[in-house]
């Protein structure tokens, strides 16, 4: 009989239940999931900012002088170009070229790289780094996922929530995928300019008590908490996928559509995670195959309903001579149309 696969909860499991949030398991996590309404949570999103807990994403951080050979031994991309100061998005590649990990890198020393990745491929990544250091390399990978927290902060106003709230040099000196310590009422953190959401935002990696501190004085400021239904639209609207739902059946970044996005060899090709707009009011299954002229030409992936759309949206796998927009497909008995991605872009 096999053992039942962990289960994980957050640093902050108590702050969030007095908030009162419903918590489920994603990604071998239990999160969040809303905390009274998730239309209202994403609605607020994308008119103004929330707070978010993103801890059960991977956290390792990897120095050395040694510690860049590392990181290229395992993500794809041009990992020696990134400055001190800077993050960039990445992917691990498996030895089929297929995606096995989503990353983001920052570089927030002169040999100190921090590595956040997707929740279910913690510890594969964290083998695969360990298994790239030779015998004589000077570095050190620690894992700080259970140790530290992930804060999120997105929306048309998080800049300027995070300005007036929590460091008045967070907006003005930090640009879009870049890192910066600060300091948070006397403690340290680190701060990325960046969102998975399609709004403007920032990650806060934080001990867990200054974690705590920040979304009380974010809350205490008016800025609401969203969960992870609400963050989950979010990132099907901007068609960004995830490992767990959308590549974990081994996606090429080409396939994945990251490639040129992410400055990554492309792989192999003839499929590709485009974008579908369905006529029905339900959310189809993830897995359904998607067919076209009775004909099996994919598989749906990420499908949610979308109240700022009012519409059903999805990702799904489809061979690339049906990927035009405007294409018919069926998902079982509910219609689809490919559609240009993504479905919903940032107001600048």
């Amino acid at each position: 009989m096999s053992r039942p696969e962990p289960v994980y909860h957050l640093a902050l499991r108590e702050l969030h239940a007095a908030e009162g949030a419903v918590f489920n398991v994603a990604a071998g996590w239990a999160v969040p999931m809303r905390y009274r309404d998730p239309g209202a949570e994403l609605a607020t999103l994308r008119q103004h900012a929330t707070v978010f807990d993103r801890s059960s994403r991977s956290r390792l951080l990897v120095s050395g002088t040694d510690a860049l050979e590392v990181l290229k031994a395992v993500f794809a991309g041009h990992v020696e170009d990134l400055e001190e100061g800077r993050a960039m998005r990445t992917v691990a590649l498996g030895a089929d070229g297929t995606i096995h990990d989503l990353a983001l890198i920052a570089r927030t020393g002169g040999i100190a790289y921090m590595v956040s990745g997707e929740p279910g491929q913690r510890a594969e990544t964290l083998a695969r780094l360990r298994a790239a250091v030779e015998q004589d390399f000077d570095v050190r990978i620690d894992d700080r996922t259970e140790t530290t927290c992930l804060i999120g902060l997105a929306g048309p106003e998080a800049g300027q929530a995070a300005n007036e709230h929590l460091s008045e040099a967070l907006p003005a000196r930090l640009q879009a995928l870049h890192c910066l310590a600060f300091e948070f009422h006397g403690f340290r953190g680190l701060a990325i300019r960046t969102s998975d959401t399609g709004e403007d935002g920032f990650e806060f990696m934080l001990a867990p008590a200054v974690a705590q501190h920040l979304i009380e004085t974010l809350r205490e400021a008016g800025i609401p908490l969203a969960g992870h239904e609400a963050l989950e639209v979010a990132r099907v609207e901007a068609c960004i996928p995830s490992f767990e739902l959308d590549l974990e059946s081994g996606l090429s970044p080409a396939e994945a559509d990251v490639d040129v996005l992410l400055g990554v060899p492309g792989g192999a090709q003839g499929r590709i995670l485009a974008a579908l707009l369905f006529d029905t009011v339900g959310v189809p299954v993830a897995g359904t195959p998607l067919t076209a002229g009775g004909e099996r030409v994919g598989e749906l992936r990420s499908c949610v309903r979308s109240l700022s759309l009012n519409a059903t949206i999805g990702l799904g796998i489809i061979e690339s001579r049906h990927a035009l927009p405007g294409r018919e497909l069926w998902a079982g008995p509910d219609r689809a149309t490919v559609v240009a991605k993504p479905f919903h872009r940032r107001r600048t």
